[in-house]
């Protein structure tokens, strides 16, 4: 049993979750969940000879609280499983637990302390067949990761980008879930990101009664399963929106491509689906000092609540895709964020990052995940990617957000990649010069689907041209199965940097054609930030954004990696 030194040492490790708790309330921080840990009453046990064992793990009593979101789900049924997900062989329920009316819960779980995977799960008692999944991570990283919250590890809210990015992982890996690590999460999350994002669409339109599965799919978890089965992920040549549109059956085009714009531009949804997660200190990843952030802001024109009459509606009264650049920021000791003109406030906990942003009459409440930006692409100061999302304080419009948090001094350097001729990358993209990537996404009121193309950096900007081939689905018309004859692209000539922002390259003169010969190009403006993952493309009436998966031209490594990996 515990000692009086032992009882000491769990006093001062409760008193100190406390006070992290009290300054994240200072610093404005409401966490979505929050783990507590204290290590069982009892140790490893004692040897043969009444010793007690020095080297056998200590069991932890972890208290979770966290939120089931789709929107939010009253009173689900929360399971907490090591192992594997709910209802997966190999799944052993560790802890139970009902969410109140906002989706929100709290419950204690006995957390083994080794590399076991251990899942959070989520069963809507109204919608049964919405079933939501999350990965919280190895028990021995839980046991020793002292006192955590939301802010630091997202997945503690149980969403369809966790359930969808779950279902693509063991897809890749034998329907295994077994050797499931951090490490191999965000890199499922880095490479398929286009696929987890149409999966996590495809969750959202059942969970939002926007779209029916077939009757063959039960649960929602088996539609992201069904889905990314159907689905060539291994091979590259993948066929997710047509698996997608397949399983949910009818015409559910709208919603599939509308919810990909709405995931991406979520606060809470978009950071999920960025650069991965990893177990962390509550302390700001930034060190102290002066900054500057270059920033993109490009709302959707979508709202945050998506019914059956507005999924599909016209946007209206959208502000146009603006260049926020403050050159005078300063980050505290504490991750605080001020701005000298005070049009920039927030904070930092971990690798995510809270903004309150101020461009021209509008204002933004923001939500990102930190990445480094490889040190290959800048000189003269470290920088930092952030991708994630908001919305109009004003107008509660979903608005897309990406940026570069830099060093005062620091300057890009857009020909920092090696790029080698005649490339090709594993979605099928090939390219006689230049780097391919991959393009998957939506512009509301012009269509969305998957886009090859080939980027070639050069000192000032980039240059963009066609793909030589591309193997994937370029579907935009669901209802018809209308394929192009001839492959969708987004051009743009030469992107240079915006004017005050060098982190920022665009292209007035983009153009996004869908289906040549019968559908017109349609001209808009391109914005790209360095180290995000997705490129940004602004009609007159409209921003949509397309996401790629993993490319060395658009790649920040987690918090914590090397700068370069």
């Amino acid at each position: 049993m515990t000692t009086t030194n032992q009882r000491a040492g769990l006093r001062k490790r409760l008193a100190m979750q406390l006070h992290q708790r009290k300054a994240l309330r200072r610093m404005g921080w409401a966490p979505l969940a929050s783990m507590m840990i204290t290590l069982a009453a009892c140790g490893g046990g004692a040897s043969s000879s009444g010793s007690a064992s020095a080297t056998s793990p200590v069991a932890a009593v972890a208290s979770l609280s966290g939120t089931a979101i789709d929107s939010p789900i009253a009173n689900a049924q929360i399971v907490f499983t090591a192992g594997a997900p709910q209802g997966v062989v190999g799944a052993t329920v560790i802890g139970t637990v009902t969410a109140g009316a906002d989706g929100s819960f709290t419950g204690s779980v006995t957390v083994p302390p080794i590399s076991t995977p251990i899942f959070a799960n989520a069963t809507d008692p109204n919608q049964t067949s919405l079933v939501l999944s999350s990965y919280l991570g190895v028990g021995s990283a839980i046991t020793s990761a002292g006192t955590l919250s939301a802010n630091e590890l997202p997945d503690l809210d149980i969403t369809p980008v966790t359930t969808a990015a779950l279902a693509v992982y063991a897809q890749v890996n034998g329907r295994a879930y077994s050797n499931l690590t951090h490490s191999g999460y965000r890199t499922t999350l880095r490479t398929y990101r286009g696929d987890i994002l149409v999966i996590a669409a495809a969750i959202k339109a059942v969970g939002d009664k926007l779209c029916t599965p077939s009757a063959s799919i039960t649960s929602t978890t088996n539609l992201a399963a069904a889905i990314a089965a159907a689905s060539n992920l291994t091979s590259g040549n993948s066929t997710t929106l047509a698996a997608a549109a397949a399983a949910l059956g009818g015409d559910c085009a709208t919603a599939l491509t509308t919810l990909q714009q709405a995931i991406t531009s979520d606060d809470v949804f978009g950071p999920q689906l960025s650069t991965g997660d990893a177990l962390e200190s509550g302390a700001s990843a930034v060190p102290p000092g002066a900054y500057q952030l270059q920033a993109l802001v490009a709302e959707t024109g979508l709202s945050t609540s998506l019914t059956v009459g507005n999924v599909g509606s016209t946007p209206a009264n959208v502000a146009a895709a603006s260049v926020v650049a403050d050159t005078a920021l300063t980050v505290a000791s504490d991750g605080t964020i001020t701005s000298t003109d005070g049009n920039v406030t927030g904070a930092i906990r971990g690798s995510l990052i809270k903004l309150s942003v101020k461009s021209g009459a509008q204002t933004y409440r923001l939500r990102g995940k930190l990445g480094t930006v490889p040190s290959a692409l800048v000189t003269g100061g470290s920088a930092f990617a952030v991708q994630g999302g908001g919305v109009n304080a004003g107008t509660n419009v979903l608005t897309n957000f990406s940026a570069v948090l830099a060093a005062s001094g620091a300057v890009p350097v857009w020909n920092g990649v090696a790029v080698p001729a005649g490339s090709s990358n594993d979605a099928g993209v090939s390219c006689t010069a230049g780097q391919p990537i991959r393009l998957s996404g939506f512009v509301p009121g012009v269509g969305g689907g998957v886009l090859g193309e080939c980027v070639v950096p050069t000192a000032g900007g980039w240059t963009m041209s066609s793909p030589a081939s591309v193997r994937g689905e370029f579907d935009f018309d669901f209802a018809t199965k209308d394929m192009p004859s001839a492959t969708p692209t987004l051009t743009a000539t030469t992107w240079i940097p915006a004017t005050s922002a060098a982190f920022i390259l665009t292209d007035a003169s983009a153009s996004l054609a869908l289906n040549a010969g019968s559908v017109a190009p349609v001209s808009g403006t391109g914005y790209y930030v360095m180290g995000s993952r997705s490129i940004v493309f602004a009609t007159a009436t409209a921003n949509g954004a397309f996401v790629v998966s993993e490319n060395p031209l658009m790649k920040a490594g987690d918090v914590g990696d090397s700068a370069d990996n």
